[in-house]
């Protein structure tokens, strides 16, 4: 143990600094062996300004010389008695040692780590598009815990052991990555480049500090670049290293290099590559409009590691859009683009959006178009409000049409005016013929229009439009011939012989028909509102006439009945009337008075009964006597009455006759009626 001669702390062996004050400690006991050397014999027990004079003196460590030799005054204490400040410069200047002393033990106790050496960067991509990463160049976690259990046994047994070796020999396989020497795993390479550890679990601790995670298994230590991406060979690029640096300061760490540049290089030259040229892709459609197909290929200059897909390969219309997507293989990001190798080239795209184009269709064969549903005209059964569109009407219809286009009928059944029915038109073969239905066709292939009902359509009559019916030159020949058949079943029979008959009462035989007049129409109209309950007709036309004859009966020569006329099912179209079919009925009866027609036309079930021209159902009324009315024979009745005047004379002569003869012919008659009774019953039940 030792002395220091500037502070007097005591300084162990070996130690080669004063723990006090710094000063180096072979320099600190030569300074106080100097001291001691020159020293007055006698001035170790002498006290300044003469304070133990004439007493005993003690020493310390020597003894008393025999005889003192008188020694030189040192100029230098003299200089300093003399001017007292001179003894400050040393003493500064021991001060400014100690503390650089101190400084420089601060310093040199850290370990300098480069922090350039601690990472590995790598450049990547093409020229133009390149990118920078920087990561610690070290192994993964799994080697350090292995290399720190090998470096613990190293530091805890002397030499080698069997379990060190096996472990060290683990670890030879890492060797093969090249890692920063401050994150090796190698025992030689740790101990030469931690120089400030003092042994190995200094190393293992620090190389830790260096290796420090986050919670997200992220390294503390990280690079930052002012540019990443879209790097292109000569760039600079400058690199931060991010890092804690207290923590390092208590693991005896210091980084330095923390800021500097890369120079970008060895990034390979692209070729900018369209999937869309012409020099790599063709296109073409071929077709019929609306039929058309595409036909996608690549060219002999196309990479081999891509192919087209397109969404759309038929049907195809002048105008429509196809998707074609370029599909690469091997992908890989370069910055903001992408590129892909092929055949020992590098292709750029500059984004993925240039994969996807939409291609519009063009160049295939127009067809003319053709209105199929121009002037179409329809086949109808029955009429409004039980209107059916039964077919198309191809009289009229363009031969082209005809043989090239097939009709289709929806909602086209009992229909009334203002309803709505589709005509669906199909073309299997125009297009053969260079042409198409015009409109737009549905996803069926049917070009579809819709028709309203109009009033020019077929209807059935009813009290609107009945007596026009009946009094039009449509029907005149049918109803003329029942007008000539009443008339003529009328002439030479007696009331009982009368077919189609109802309570018909005259006397005698009719010898002349004087008149037949039309007193009003009438019209029965269905009050069913569906057509498939309709049991017998939809409508009847009755003309009701009042007849008048004369007999030849000598107390009463005159009678009269009425007769109606009906046709069945009339219907109205295009300002013309007929029937629904030819056998539809057109027949005649006969009654005694209007109460008889009343109840049997008027009453029936089922039926509405209404005077043309009226708003509501009006029952007939029975004449008045004084009633006039006009014939429908007015000629003939005209000549019945000359003839009447120049015959008057002869009629009464003949009427004695006729009486002689009455008594016989009413019995032949009576017998005639009983034997005709059945057949004229069976003929009203017809």
């Amino acid at each position: 143990m030792r002395i220091c001669a500037i502070c007097g702390a005591q300084i162990e062996d070996g130690m080669k600094f004063c723990g006090g004050c710094g000063a180096v400690v072979a320099d600190a006991a030569d300074a106080a062996q100097a001291a001691v050397g020159g020293m007055d014999p006698q001035a170790g027990a002498y006290q300044n300004n003469g304070a133990n004079y004439g007493q005993t003196q003690q020493y310390n460590n020597f003894q008393q010389a025999a005889a003192a030799v008188p020694k030189k005054p040192n100029p230098l204490i003299e200089k300093i008695k003399k001017n007292p400040k001179m003894a400050l410069i040393p003493l500064a200047a021991l001060v400014a040692i100690i503390v650089a002393i101190i400084i420089i033990v601060n310093v040199t106790k850290y370990q300098k780590v480069d922090a350039k050496e601690l990472f590995e960067f790598k450049f990547e991509g093409l020229n133009s598009y390149g990118t920078v990463t920087g990561d610690l160049n070290a192994y993964s976690n799994d080697v350090y815990k292995e290399s720190d259990k090998a470096l613990a046994i190293k530091s805890n047994l002397k030499g080698s052991s069997k379990e060190m070796k096996e472990l060290l020999d683990d670890l030879d396989v890492t060797d093969e990555k090249e890692v920063s020497p401050f994150l090796s795993v190698d025992p030689k390479v740790l101990e030469k480049t931690w120089t400030k550890a003092k042994d190995t679990s200094d190393i293992i601790s620090m190389r830790k500090a260096l290796l420090k995670t986050n919670p997200n298994d992220k390294y503390l230590i990280k690079a930052k670049f002012d540019k990443d991406k879209n790097l292109k060979n000569g760039d600079k690029v400058k690199v931060t290293i991010e890092y804690d640096e207290d923590y390092l300061k208590d693991n005896k760490i210091k980084l330095t290099n923390t800021e500097f540049t890369l120079e970008v290089k060895n990034l390979e030259e692209g070729i900018d590559f369209d999937p869309f040229d012409e020099k790599y892709f063709t296109v073409e459609f071929s077709g019929l409009d609306g039929e058309g197909s595409v036909s996608i290929d690549s060219t002999a200059d196309t990479p081999d590691d891509l192919y087209y897909n397109y969404d759309y390969t038929s049907s195809l219309s002048n105008g429509d859009k196809i998707t074609v997507t370029c599909e690469i293989y091997d992908l890989k990001p370069a910055g903001d683009a992408f590129y892909f190798e092929s055949d020992g080239k590098c292709y750029v795209i500059k984004s993925k959006d240039v994969l996807k184009k939409d291609i519009e269709v063009t160049g295939l064969t127009e067809l003319k178009e053709i209105d199929v549903f121009e002037n179409i005209k329809f086949v109808y059964d029955r009429g409004t409000p039980f209107l059916k569109v039964k077919d198309i009407d191809n009289d009229n219809m363009d031969k082209l049409v005809v043989d090239n286009v097939n009709f289709y009928l929806e909602n086209n059944d009992s229909l009334k005016a203002g309803d709505k029915f589709k005509v669906k038109a199909y073309s299997y073969s125009l297009k053969s013929e260079g042409y198409k239905i015009k409109g737009e066709m549905d996803e069926d292939g049917y070009v579809v229009k819709e028709f309203t009902v109009e009033d020019t359509m077929p209807a059935y009559v009813t009290a609107d439009t009945a007596k026009a019916a009946y009094e039009s030159a449509d029907l005149k020949d049918l109803i003329s011939d029942e007008e000539t058949e009443i008339k003529t079943r009328l002439q030479g029979n007696s009331a009982s012989w009368l077919s189609y008959a109802t309570n018909v009462n005259y006397k005698g035989k009719v010898e002349k028909v004087d008149s037949m007049v039309l007193k009003d129409v009438y019209v029965a109209f269905t009050s069913k509102n569906n057509y498939n309950n309709v049991s017998d007709y939809v409508n009847r036309v009755y003309g009701l006439y009042e007849i008048k004859v004369k007999t030849d009966d000598e107390e009463e020569s005159t009678g009269s009945l009425f007769a109606v006329i009906y046709l069945e099912n009339v219907l109205t179209a295009d300002g013309k009337f007929y029937q629904s079919s030819s056998w539809d009925d057109v027949r005649y009866a006969l009654y005694g008075t209007m109460n008889d027609f009343n109840k049997e036309v008027v009453g029936k079930e089922g039926y509405t009964v209404t005077k043309s021209g009226s708003s509501g159902s009006s029952a007939p009324e029975e004449p008045k006597p004084e009633e006039t009315t006009t014939t429908t024979t007015t000629a003939k009745e005209e000549e019945s009455k000359a003839e009447e005047s120049t015959t008057t004379a002869k009629e009464e002569d003949k009427k004695d006759e006729e009486k002689k003869d009455e008594d016989s012919k009413e019995e032949t008659t009576t017998a005639a009626k009983e034997e005709e009774k059945p057949a004229e019953e069976t003929e009203k039940a017809s």
